[in-house]
């Protein structure tokens, strides 16, 4: 078996660099140099006698020097700013409220940077195109239309009155490993004979979680909806942007509004963050993930609350609503039992990543500056906002207020693709 371990003898294990849109069966020797590496290119190695493909992302790992992105918060403090520490000093992140050009640091940064959109072909579980390329195409005619979240490395706690997000470009002792993941652009379009994610297409709504992830393992293998990853986007943004703010960092949202947008609002912005008109009624865009929030609720799958303590699974084939056992294991905090601005997070040093309110006696401009509904019982997570939500939205807007059995016209789902 060949390792990468020893850099310095990758050349000699690279046969070649190729586009995966300009593949063809013909011999090594004969095809031409590579002159840079992109994301979207593959390396062919030769693995326990066999040739191997493996992609650029992987080899870049190998080569990366390990920078730690950490923001912290103190908790006692109203202001809803993080403090930037270690590599993450000094830089920039300001998303376009008018489609203009920004400066974003991160723009440039792993694994921030290498967040695509692209297209994937269900049937033949493949990428067929990737954001930039001249076949992509935002309308699904060629394949649904995803985001991918490539792999990193993350860490939060809580210590000496603050609040700590940290991510690494790279392995780091302590670390958890994310793994790559993708999420739809788009919230899902269509009908219960088949989903999608496209642009140009109203929100499928009104019905029920349960019949949510039903249609998005129908759409092909390893599909489920938006689950305990919504935690990573998260995390992602405030590490990125450094203010639980998001509205007023990325903008406000499809949120003062009397009807849901139809998909796509923000094909022109690409890949990067933010909004073409910051008016309340037009879609926000975080990376490649339009209307994170605002516009519909999204179901969260795998996240089951009882009586105002939340239940999380990480194990997708165990989803199941009014579950409470088995993988579903409860969150070490309570959240509060009643509705309000959310003024602190709750923390559980065995699941770091759930992030729900703890303590209410916010704003809509201090502390955590997003929302919270609650009610007893056995209840589902809606995560977001929707289109008459106004300054409640934001990535820690939360409904807990709801039974398994809801389905109405501005609840909605996002597919997810583990991979």
């Amino acid at each position: 078996m060949i390792l990468f371990g020893k850099l310095i003898q990758l050349h000699l294990l690279l046969l070649q660099v190729y586009r995966r849109d300009n593949m063809a069966n013909i011999k090594v020797s004969e095809m031409p140099s590579a002159n840079s590496i992109e994301q979207n290119d593959l390396f062919m190695i030769v693995q326990d006698g066999k040739n191997k493909k493996v992609e650029a992302n992987i080899i870049k790992s190998l080569v990366r020097s390990p920078k730690i992105y950490t923001v912290r918060k103190q908790i006692s403090s109203s202001s809803s700013a993080l403090e930037r520490l270690n590599d993450n000093v000094g830089l920039v992140a300001n998303a376009t409220h008018d489609g203009s050009a920004v400066v974003n640091d991160f723009d440039n940064i792993y694994p921030w940077s290498d967040i695509i959109s692209y297209n994937y072909d269900t049937k033949g579980q493949r990428i067929t195109a990737f954001y930039g390329d001249p076949t992509f195409d935002f309308s699904g005619n060629n394949g649904q239309v995803l985001t991918r979240i490539p792999k990193f490395w993350y860490k939060i706690w809580k210590d000496g009155g603050y609040y700590y997000y940290s991510i690494a470009n790279n392995k780091v002792d302590g670390y958890i490993e994310s793994q790559q993941f993708s999420v739809g652009r788009y919230t899902v379009s269509g009908s219960s004979s088949g989903v999608f994610s496209r642009s140009g297409q109203a929100p499928f709504v009104n019905y029920n979680i349960t019949n949510a992830r039903t249609y998005a393992r129908n759409v092909g293998d390893r599909f489920g909806i938006l689950d305990y990853h919504i935690f990573l986007i998260s995390l992602l943004y405030i590490v990125e942007y450094a203010d639980y703010n998001s509205q007023n960092k990325l903008g406000k949202g499809n949120i003062s509004n009397t009807v849901a947008l139809t998909s796509g609002g923000c094909d022109s912005l690409g890949m990067k963050s933010g909004c073409l008109v910051n008016d309340s009624k037009h879609s926000v865009i975080y990376r490649g993930i339009e209307d994170i929030y605002g516009n519909i609720w999204q179901f969260i799958d795998g996240l089951n609350i009882k009586d105002h303590i939340a239940y999380v699974s990480y194990n997708s084939s165990d989803y199941a609503v009014d579950k409470f056992d088995g993988s579903y294991k409860p969150v070490g905090y309570t959240t509060p039992n009643t509705n309000g601005w959310v003024k602190e997070l709750g923390y559980d040093n065995n699941n770091p990543l759930i992030s729900l309110a703890a303590v209410i006696g916010g704003s809509e401009s201090t502390y955590v500056t997003d929302y919270y509904w609650q009610n007893s019982g056995n209840r589902i997570a809606h995560f977001g906002g929707g289109w008459g939500s106004g300054t409640n939205c934001g990535f820690w807007f939360w409904n807990l207020n709801n039974e398994s059995s809801l389905a109405y016209a501005g609840s909605g789902s996002r597919l997810l693709l583990n991979q």
